[in-house]
């Protein structure tokens, strides 16, 4: 168990008064405690269950990002609050050589920070009266052999907006939050023996909204990279030469979406395409090597 205090002081002083005052000050601050709890169930399974709140606060750029324009600091934007729970179990299979962890959470936003882009480019943000963010967390790593490793790791999310009714009267209750994905997953595989590495991953991730009104969405990838690696020695010297596929079957996707992108229908500018099939070479080098 613990408490935690924050005081944030941000101020801004407009040296240049030929067009206003544009001078600024903004004060946060609160007590955020929390507790968590772990029980041994047995010498490989512990259980674990967290209650915590924090407090976040903007940052001097967000809040110097005024959606009127001009400087000074936008005086709506609160801190973000949050309330969290969460259980779960982690353990390990011992025979088979397999370790696990799953969690359940259950969070609230008070006032959650959202993004908006203005006709400049500029992003700036608002606060959602309350936010409900609700999750699954499984993660998976096991050895059959010595050689062999594989990873994977599964992500279930639900973050809906249950109370968000802008200044203008737009009301998004009800909608989920924009830049989302209800659902991710990774996996690998990695093998080493003899001073050769190689190693396979894909990473999945599912449809999500990238406005706040749920009209436009991202579609879902998979994404497959390959690395391979290997170890020498001469005297002194370690070289350790790689190569990799990143994309390997050129997928089509975006690797980032500007959340609320400002422009006409049909028209506006979400999403940031990501490179297609790309191939890398590098050569690590340690001097001095006993």
């Amino acid at each position: 168990a613990g408490i935690r205090y924050d005081y944030y002081n941000f101020s801004v002083t407009d040296q240049d008064l030929a067009d206003g005052n544009d001078s600024a000050e903004r004060t946060m601050n609160a007590a955020s405690p929390s507790v968590g709890l772990t029980f041994a169930a047995t010498p490989t399974v512990n259980l674990f269950t967290n209650l915590s709140t924090a407090y976040q606060t903007p940052t001097t750029v967000e809040l110097s990002n005024r959606p009127e324009g001009g400087g000074g600091f936008n005086q709506l934007l609160d801190p973000e609050r949050i309330r969290s729970f969460e259980v779960g179990l982690r353990g390990l299979l011992e025979p088979a050589r397999l370790q696990y962890e799953v969690a359940v959470y259950r969070a609230r936003l008070l006032d959650a920070f959202v993004s908006q882009e203005s006709a400049d480019e500029q992003t700036f943000f608002s606060n959602a009266g309350e936010s409900a963010r609700n999750g699954v967390e499984l993660s998976l790593n096991w050895r059959p052999v010595s050689r062999v490793r594989a990873r994977m790791a599964y992500t279930h999310q639900d973050f809906t907006f249950e109370r968000f009714v802008t200044s203008s009267g737009t009301n998004y209750s009800g909608k989920l939050e924009p830049g989302a994905p209800p659902n991710r997953l990774f996996a690998g595989l990695d093998y080493a023996a003899s001073g050769f590495r190689t190693s396979a991953s894909v990473r999945w991730v599912d449809d999500f909204f990238v406005d706040n009104g749920n009209t436009v969405s991202n579609w879902a990838s998979k994404v497959v990279d390959l690395r391979f690696g290997f170890d020498s020695l001469f005297g002194n010297t370690d070289l350790r030469p790689f190569f990799g596929i990143d994309n390997l079957f050129d997928e089509r996707y975006n690797s980032s979406v500007i959340v609320n992108a400002y422009g006409p229908p049909g028209a506006k500018r979400y999403f940031e395409p990501s490179p297609s099939r790309e191939f890398y070479v590098g050569m690590t080098v340690g001097f001095g090597v006993n």
